[in-house]
């Protein structure tokens, strides 16, 4: 099944941090907020916005919380890792071993970028982890990059020794309505990727971005 994965850490102290921008656009997608014609199950949907502030079971496996969707045909989930963002490749090799997942052309992982400004989203079919811990577990739990990844800007990327106390920290109040289009904009390439996998998504991609 198509299967998106945002990051982020659980816990109330993360909720509106910078490293949850992924947990974010996926609340938001459950909310109706992005990608409004999407039809999401409604089981689980709670517990899945309520992650680290309530305790629930509904649809909690060991390692994620997840929640289904259907989209222009195609049926989607939506994921949680509910590991810390570093261990997050336990969470998608999970989805492997109880065949949620089938094939990594299946996998687009949502992640934050500190080498990106608040309001600049970059799509790639595959890559590197370009220094972020959880991609890097992703990549190393499933023994390839050829993932497709999307990222939000979170930096600008701060001084030496400064990077944890960043992305573990709130986003400034005038920084969220730049966020905000940033993850509307986001939600339309994940909608095209649901709809024609990455070749729509960098159609969709190039066409948003290309004024920035």
């Amino acid at each position: 099944m198509l299967t998106i994965v945002g990051l982020g850490n659980p816990g109330a102290a993360y909720r509106k941090t910078r490293h949850n921008t992924g947990f974010m656009l996926l609340d938001g997608i459950i909310e109706g907020k992005y990608i409004g014609d999407a039809r999401i199950a409604r089981h689980g949907s709670e517990a899945f916005l309520r992650f680290g502030l309530a305790r629930s079971t509904a649809r909690r496996t060991r390692l994620t919380l997840e929640v289904e969707g259907e989209f222009g045909g195609n049926r989607f989930v939506l994921v949680k890792p509910t590991t810390f963002v570093n261990e997050s490749g336990k969470a998608v090799t999970s989805l492997m071993t109880r065949n949620v997942l089938g094939d990594v052309s299946e996998l687009m992982v949502v992640v934050d970028d500190v080498d990106l400004p608040v309001g600049r989203i970059r799509l790639r079919a595959k890559g590197s982890a370009g220094g972020h811990n959880g991609l890097k577990s992703i990549i190393g739990h499933l023994g390839t990059n050829e993932f497709a990844r999307l990222r939000i800007g979170v930096g600008p990327r701060p001084g030496v020794g400064g990077i944890v106390d960043h992305v573990l920290g709130a986003f400034r109040p005038e920084e969220w309505e730049t966020l905000e289009t940033a993850l509307d904009t986001a939600s339309q390439v994940v909608a095209a990727w649901i709809v024609g996998k990455i070749e729509e998504a960098q159609n969709t991609y190039s066409r948003l971005t290309a004024t920035n």
